[in-house]
């Protein structure tokens, strides 16, 4: 592989205020909710290797404060309000290089100050605004004084870096914006990209044919007739000899590009894309969630086009789809949760082969979700979902907790959010296993995030021993009326305790569904309700004090 980039270092670029990004050659993805900032990082390095962000170049001219981190603006607006002359927010950007950079390259003037090899873009304050500025905030400054910024982009060796030379090139391709000019920019990329110049030449002749032409149409003298001046006359648009690409559109089966479906929309934008010379040429290839209004099977012939067409070159893919990272690679992910990097090659082998080896493309769940319920089975999870409605009015989904059914894998994904310190709680059943429970439960004593729950006193005694009390079943049973537990779950009253047992025991999922599903409430046993409220804790009510 050619030249790569090792490491993305920003400093106060919108959603982040600091990010030290390590990278590997080949295939990066980068997971994550949609409020992670994903999309931030590619906009960051296509910024520093094409000085162009939104598809424009960025220049002093166009700066605004929202490309600076918001909070570190609204610090700073805070600091002027009180009289003090603050420095002005910079942002740095920064793409370190491998090893294989020309010497040029290489010195200390980085973020980090080590010798390195690399490039980067700073917006800051020009040297030569420095004393007006000083004037400026002798009043409260209202927003950022960006009239006296510049932009400069410079190698760690402190010489500039022009963009026309800059070693790495990189190719952008965004699925995710807006589809209404797709036509447009499918033409203007292949027709003012890949043509060269005599065939722009005669592309640009011909249009104008057309227009010469179609004063010896009929028509033209038809609507002449309505121009009510001598020296006026109905004429297509001549102004421009390059107005010619702006005429076409892409078809597909006849039907105009903007017309046919989001999905096939994606999959004929991107490969125009990968198609293009400039892909060709570039060594690193942005690709911002191409999973964007596909099905399944559609997704896995745009990832198998991204693997043919980008070989050979490094990838940076943004997603949060579990069939992008299973199809791609888990090795290759980097979970991005709050803003902080954690890369799956961190976990430890047994737990990185049992996510790669999971089923159902569902290993990202745990990420994606703002915190988690683990459970080991569908019955528990129905069961957990009721109580935690019947708490919060609300279902966990809805609140952006996720519970999972993990069965008896729940260690693998304990060892997968420590790291994120994503707030999980595990509810699980005693079963038999109290000294296990008590020291997984000890394990994770000192943790902020995760907590282990499950019935730790056993009160009962009785002819339902034989049930293994501290289970689900049991346990709701007597936390119940046996009433109470027969008509949410539709039993004859007659029952006795062994029978109704037996029946929650031999449909476990079933008679789960039917409490999930029930008008009436029951009682949750307090191993449940502790997790719950681990994870959401319920807000505290201030006492009246009438």
């Amino acid at each position: 592989m050619s030249m790569y980039i090792t490491r993305v270092v920003i400093r106060n670029f919108k959603g982040y205020e600091k990010l030290d990004l390590p990278l590997q050659p080949g295939m990066n993805i980068i997971v994550g909710d949609n409020e992670a900032k994903k999309s931030t990082i590619l906009e960051a390095i296509n910024l520093v290797l094409s000085g162009t962000i939104d598809g424009k170049y960025l220049t002093a001219d166009s700066l605004n404060d929202y490309l600076f981190n918001n909070k570190v603006v609204a610090s700073y607006l805070e600091a002027t309000s009180h009289n003090a002359k603050p420095e002005p927010p910079i942002i740095h950007i920064e793409l370190h290089f491998s090893e294989d950079a020309s010497a040029d390259f290489e010195g200390a003037e980085n973020i980090l100050k080590v010798k390195a090899k690399g490039v980067y873009c700073r917006i800051f304050l020009h040297p030569e605004n420095e004393e007006l500025y000083l004037t400026l905030t002798r009043e409260e400054l209202k927003s950022l004084p960006l009239e006296l910024y510049t932009i400069e982009t410079k190698r760690f060796s402190g010489m500039e870096q022009p963009r026309s030379s800059m070693p790495i090139r990189g190719s952008f391709i965004d699925t995710s914006s807006n589809f209404q000019n797709a036509s447009d920019l499918t033409i203007s990329r292949i027709l003012k990209g890949e043509l060269d110049k005599t065939q722009k030449i005669k592309a640009s002749q011909f249009y104008r044919g057309i227009k010469d032409n179609y004063k010896e149409h009929p028509i033209h003298a038809e609507l002449q007739k309505y121009v009510n001046h001598e020296d006026a006359s109905v004429s297509l648009d001549p102004t421009s000899k390059n107005s010619w690409d702006s005429h076409l559109s892409v078809y597909f089966k006849e039907i105009p590009f903007n017309y046919v479906g989001k999905g096939l929309q994606t999959v004929l934008k991107t490969n125009v894309s990968l198609s293009s010379r400039r892909t060709e040429n570039s060594s690193i290839v942005l690709i911002e969630e191409p999973e964007n209004h596909l099905s399944y099977s559609t997704l896995n012939q745009l990832v198998s086009m991204i693997e043919m067409k980008c070989e050979g070159k490094q990838i940076l893919l943004t997603s949060h789809s579990s069939f992008i990272a299973n199809k791609l690679g888990l090795e290759n992910l980097i979970l991005l949760h709050e803003g902080t990097p954690f890369p799956f090659s961190g976990l430890v082998t047994d737990t990185k082969d049992f996510f790669k080896k999971l089923p159902g493309y569902d290993t990202l769940r745990l990420l994606l979700c703002k915190k988690a319920i683990l459970v080991e089975g569908d019955a528990d999870e129905l069961v957990v979902q009721r109580a935690f409605k019947d708490i919060h009015g609300k279902l966990p989904i809805e609140m952006g907790i996720d519970v999972l059914s993990v069965n008896n894998t729940y260690l693998r994904f304990l060892e997968l959010a420590g790291p994120l310190k994503k707030k999980v709680a595990l509810i699980i059943d005693m079963d038999n296993k109290k000294s296990s429970r008590e020291d997984l439960k000890e394990s994770y004593s000192n943790s902020d995030y995760i907590d282990v729950f499950f019935e730790e006193n056993d009160p009962y005694t009785g002819s339902l021993d034989k049930f293994n009390s501290n289970t689900l079943e049991p346990l709701i049973y007597k936390y119940n009326s046996p009433l109470a537990i027969k008509n949410v779950l539709g039993l004859d009253k007659s029952k006795t305790d062994d029978e109704t047992l037996d029946y929650m025991r031999g449909n476990k999922t079933g008679c789960a569904l039917k409490i999930f599903e029930s008008p009436e409430k029951i009682t949750y046993p307090k191993y449940i309700i502790d997790g719950i409220n681990f994870v959401e804790p319920l807000p505290i009510q201030e006492e009246d004090p009438f």
